[in-house]
């Protein structure tokens, strides 16, 4: 297929060998090509190969990406061509035959869409994901097709002028988007399908989380804002909250399983969203309200106790039910501060709660065996009301213990 070479005085012979996916080149530690010299941006620039060609786009990169001596934002570079990024020279030169080339080229025909549209006879949740940023459309996307188990029909966009011709095409429940995009500012996209599109969920998922894009992005109509994941449990984590948000009802009479929605998930995106409800939650042996008001928690209670150690009982069951009613205010407001920190309060305690009840296993012997005496019956257990005495716990580990205590 074709290679990357660095032909750069200093970095001379380091090279990558190109697949059919996107690849991310840049300083920092996590792209695929990563170059350390300091001319290069930390995502500096990304490509991709089509047919015999390079597709080079640049990452908003502070020294910019030259091809055929003039600065891009994307360019097409040829076998044999040299291109820049910074003060670091490339070369695109021919490689070992992949078949994967031969892959994407099938993949690629316009027969394959109509397959997918006749084939399709069970109702996908569209989600149309966008960011300025091929490799990680193509990597998210990916992860979260094989999360979604192919209930996910995802759509990718890496410009403004993408997005509104998806949005005019399809009926996209969902829209994940990043701040920092070229051209049209993501939270200036955010605002306009906000207006244009209001059914659309929006998602908000950047590296770019400062609380005062937090703020700006919840007030101009988005449901959820997280910060980019950086490993699989991260995608997972985030894959689980937005795909709760999808099916999420903000009426009266919502209800669900916390086997199958976490309670904390459940108040974070109520408190995200800056929602006012009150969250009923019972089981067979505890009912319990949590009222959130405006995205704050303001009051908890079951039975006869309120407040923290209220809200904390609720957050601990493991099985019961949920269910969402209008707010109306409470007789007393016994909480007060950030969700966030409630929530992992209520985490730690869990923690806890779970160490406790993994009591370590105890080996107990009697005092005739201490004492060396041997049992007429080494293998029978101990009598009933027999003294004994314990010698070693096991917590994951044995630790022995004075038999004197």
């Amino acid at each position: 297929m074709a290679k990357l070479v660095v032909i750069s005085q200093g970095l001379k012979g380091a090279s990558y060998e190109m697949g059919t996916h996107w690849v991310t080149i840049g300083r920092a530690p996590g792209n695929a090509f990563q170059i350390v010299e300091p001319s290069v941006s930390g995502h500096h620039c990304e490509v991709q190969m089509r047919g015999g060609e390079l597709i080079v786009r640049d990452m908003r990169s502070t020294n910019g990406t030259f091809v055929k001596g003039g600065l891009i934002t994307e360019a097409v570079v040829a076998l044999g061509e040299r291109f820049l990024i910074g003060h670091v020279e490339l070369r695109l030169e021919s490689s070992a035959w992949h078949q994967d080339l031969a892959i994407q080229k099938v993949s690629n025909q316009p027969g394959d869409k109509r397959v997918n549209v006749e084939t399709s006879f069970q109702k996908k949740t569209r989600v149309l994901m966008v960011d300025d940023s091929m490799a990680f459309l193509e990597a998210a996307g990916e992860m979260f097709e094989n999360l979604a188990n192919g209930s996910w029909e995802i759509h990718k966009a890496s410009a403004a002028d993408q997005v509104f011709a998806i949005l005019h095409q399809y009926y996209i429940d969902m829209a994940i988007l990043d701040i920092g995009m070229p051209m049209l500012d993501g939270m200036q996209l955010l605002t306009i399908i906000h207006r244009r599109h209001p059914d659309v969920k929006k998602v908000v998922l950047t590296g770019c989380a400062t609380a005062e894009h937090r703020a700006t992005c919840l007030a101009n109509g988005a449901e959820l804002f997280l910060e980019k994941p950086v490993t699989h449990d991260g995608f997972r984590s985030v894959f689980n909250v937005v795909n709760d948000l999808i099916s999420w009802r903000q009426h009266e009479g919502f209800s669900g399983t916390l086997r199958h929605v976490g309670l904390s998930d459940v108040i974070q995106i109520e408190c995200l969203g800056r929602k006012s409800c009150i969250l009923e939650v019972r089981n067979e042996q505890t009912h319990g309200e949590i009222f959130i008001e405006s995205g704050m928690i303001v009051h908890a209670t079951t039975g006869a106790v309120s407040g923290e150690k209220a809200f904390q009982r609720l957050l601990s069951l493991n099985d019961g039910q949920f269910h969402l009613r209008q707010f109306e205010q409470p007789a007393e407001c016994t909480l007060q501060g950030a969700w966030e920190c409630l929530l992992m309060e209520a985490a730690r305690l869990r923690d806890e709660e779970r160490t406790a009840l993994s009591i370590a296993e105890t080996m107990f012997l009697d005092r005739a065996a201490l004492a060396g005496k041997k049992s007429a019956t080494p293998d029978a257990e101990p009598a009933i009301g027999e003294e004994l005495v314990v010698v070693s716990t096991y917590d994951g580990q044995w630790h022995p213990v004075n038999g004197d205590k």
